[in-house]
């Protein structure tokens, strides 16, 4: 991850040092030399950038440094000295925590970006919220100069480099913001301290540590407590009476409601790779995303991209050549078979939501809807309960003939395999208890020609390994 600092002349050696407070082990070429980034991965460093050794679970960035200093990288901050620290290299400033250092100059550069007019947009909710992200920049990127979070940078480390990767000549920056425990938000959000928020939806994520819907929604309502007096937060419609009677919101924001008003005559049409849906009374979009929540996802783009100044033509544009996110509702073709996949997480609203988006899919005469699903992790007590859910939802889209196959894998997936066949035991259903190395020959055996086949898995079940065999077998 690299930093766009170029233009901002206090990006120095010295800077660095005095906002960390750290001890230099050897002291750089030029104390006031330009640094045009900072980067925690060694293989993408280049000249006169930082390199910052992250030391986590599986690895520690502290054994890459001679290398990010061969490559160019005018200084290293590094937490400890050992065996595998370089410690003849120039420019070694030791801090208690890389970590809390990265914050501290996050937290320097975003009062920087505040100077200099840059708004910066938090995108927070249980679902969503990556394409939201997408696409409130690609909204915005129509008419002004800014930049998003890379891939899902939304954690710890994720939204301090997002800050960082800002330019101070940028008019945005749209910041994604996730949590897995409570307290997250507030702390990145604290971080992040943005100018406005979207919270794209309440649902039930990470259940294992957030117990309900309740606490779900408490964590998520927290980005308000970080936003300027009267700043806007728009809420998709079902989360606002969620988010807005928490302890957690900012009464003193602007609140502003998004979503699709299913009441009125102007309803959304599925136009089999798009969907059509009204921004105005007389203005429709024709979005390339074939779920219907994205639709959600592309109201919360134009409602801040209104705010920001695009006009409505420039959004319709804009909207109506978006790209799907990678491993998102994203529709593939390996020759004849087409796969649907949103390989990249699951929880149980976003997979009930996949399913009924594989129940509709148009399909070739005599085609077969399939859905691979994997178990939905980190949901404490409510794991049972979840799957069991999932599985009742199958049986009935297996009775009605809308999905004609079925692979479960994983252990929890079991409570879902045992529901489907006590309902409808002629499902046609393959059950996994582990994805293994011979899984993907035994789901290609399994699959025709033709078929449209869902993916759907948290991201602990890397259910992605799955589609290279599929793309091998049907592209020969």
């Amino acid at each position: 991850m690299t930093p766009n600092t170029t233009d901002h002349n206090c990006w120095t050696p010295s800077w660095v040092q005095a906002v960390t407070g750290g001890r230099w082990l050897s002291l750089p070429t030029d104390p006031d030399a330009t640094l045009t980034g900072l980067s925690i991965d060694s293989r993408s460093i280049k000249p006169s950038q930082v390199f910052l050794a992250i030391k986590g679970d599986n690895f520690d960035g502290h054994q890459f440094i001679a290398a990010a200093s061969n490559a160019g990288a005018t200084l290293a901050i590094i937490e400890h000295n050992d065996q595998t620290t370089d410690a003849q290299a120039p420019g070694l400033l030791l801090v208690d925590s890389a970590v809390a250092a990265l914050h501290k100059l996050a937290r320097a550069y975003r009062e920087t970006l505040r100077s200099s007019g840059c708004h910066v947009i938090a995108v927070v909710g249980s679902n969503g919220k990556t394409t939201t992200r997408h696409l409130i920049h690609t909204v915005l990127s129509s008419k002004l100069k800014g930049t998003q979070s890379p891939k899902s940078f939304n954690n710890h480390l994720g939204v301090p480099l997002t800050i960082l990767a800002a330019a101070t000549d940028d008019r945005y920056l749209v910041a994604e913001v996730g949590t897995n425990h409570p307290g997250e938000i507030n702390a990145l959000g604290d971080l992040l301290q943005p100018d406005s928020a979207v919270i794209t939806c309440i649902g039930k994520e990470h259940l294992e540590f957030f117990g309900d819907l309740q606490g779900v929604s408490e964590e998520e309502a927290a980005i308000t407590q970080h936003l300027p007096p009267q700043a806007k937060v728009f809420i998709e419609s079902n989360a606002h009476p969620w988010v807005t009677k928490t302890k957690s919101f900012n009464p003193n924001t602007n609140a502003v409601t998004y979503g699709l008003d299913l009441n009125t005559s102007q309803q959304p049409k599925n136009l089999g790779d798009r969907q059509r849906f009204p921004i105005s009374d007389t203005e429709y979009i024709d979005l390339p995303l074939i779920a219907p929540h994205d639709i959600n996802n592309a109201l919360a783009a134009v409602q801040v991209g209104r705010s920001m100044g695009v006009p409505d033509e420039q959004i319709k544009t804009s909207l109506e050549h978006i790209q799907p996110m990678p491993g998102r509702m994203e529709v593939k073709h390996f020759g004849p078979l087409t796969v649907i996949d949103d390989t990249y997480n699951a929880n149980p609203d976003s997979t009930l939501a996949a399913l009924h988006v594989l129940s509709n899919f148009p399909t070739a005469p005599n085609a077969r809807r399939i859905a691979v699903l994997g178990d939905m992790l980190e949901l404490g007590g409510t794991a049972e309960e979840s799957h069991r859910e999932v599985g009742n939802l199958l049986s009935q889209m297996s009775q009605s003939g809308t999905i004609q196959h079925i692979t479960l894998i994983g252990p929890h997936m079991t409570t879902a395999a045992n529901q489907l066949t006590n309902a409808h035991p002629s499902a046609g259903l393959t059950h996994h208890t582990e994805l293994d190395a011979d899984t993907p020959d035994k789901l290609a055996d399994l699959i025709r020609p033709h078929d449209v086949v869902l993916f759907k898995g948290s991201r602990g079940m890397q259910l992605e390994q799955l589609l290279p065999e599929l793309q091998h077998r049907f592209t020969q």
